[in-house]
């Protein structure tokens, strides 16, 4: 069994193979992960972990205690658990306005702010979160009344189809949208791609994609 470090590796000159020189940024999903696997990957030069919920990364934050790693939030953001958010550097998935209202409350109130990706509905899915893409604009202008908000990107998760090359149409319309949004806004952060698409999802210009498998390994549950 490979070791972190030769996966991280691995997944680094893959990166390079797709990325034509563009710099792509790694988050750590740390999703189930023991604290010993999360702190390996820390060694083996992550600087980024992204937590699936806020409990736990609040659990995990206290083990870790190393003030040079960048917190980002992935999950779904329940209203009652926006509280957990204030202390992150990132909050990835934004989807609805009533969660924006709450946590630029929250933050204005601790006087800090958080960067924050907008999470795009790429599919159109009614079963999952995410901003409609033709509702994209008018919610980025809201955003930017919220000073609390650093409104820095996009994010998405497209339909988990297979063969897992079908989700292309998807990460390219996301592509897209990054590319029509990012002067208008000053967007830095594409984030799509996971352990089975990032490299595709590179392709049609993510610039930071979230793994776990690929990276710590399979689970043992």
């Amino acid at each position: 069994m490979a070791s972190i470090a030769e996966n991280i590796a691995l997944i680094k000159e893959q990166i390079s193979l797709v990325s034509k020189g563009r710099k792509i940024q790694i988050a750590a999903v740390t999703k189930h992960q023991p604290v010993e696997k999360v702190k390996e990957a820390i060694e083996a030069g992550i600087t980024k972990l992204a937590v699936n919920y806020a409990q736990e990364g609040d659990e995990l934050r206290l083990l870790i205690d190393n003030e040079n790693i960048e917190w980002h939030f992935i999950g779904h953001i329940q209203s009652r658990k926006v509280k957990y958010l204030t202390e992150y550097h990132c909050v990835q998935s934004i989807d609805r306005m009533e969660v924006a209202h709450e946590l630029n409350l929250r933050l204005e109130k601790k006087q800090r702010a958080v960067y924050v990706l907008i999470e795009v509905n790429i599919g159109r899915e009614p079963q999952k979160s995410g901003v409609l893409p033709e509702r994209l604009n008018d919610f980025l202008e809201r955003l930017a009344a919220m000073p609390n908000l650093k409104v820095i990107g996009l994010m998405a998760i497209p339909p988990m189809i297979h063969p897992v090359e079908d989700r292309r149409v998807y990460f390219k319309e996301m592509g897209q949208l990054f590319k029509q949004y990012q002067p208008l806004y000053s967007l830095e952060i594409l984030s799509m791609g996971t352990s089975e698409d990032y490299l595709l999802a590179i392709q049609e210009g993510a610039t930071m994609v979230r793994l776990g498998t690929c990276l710590f390994g399979h689970r043992s549950f």
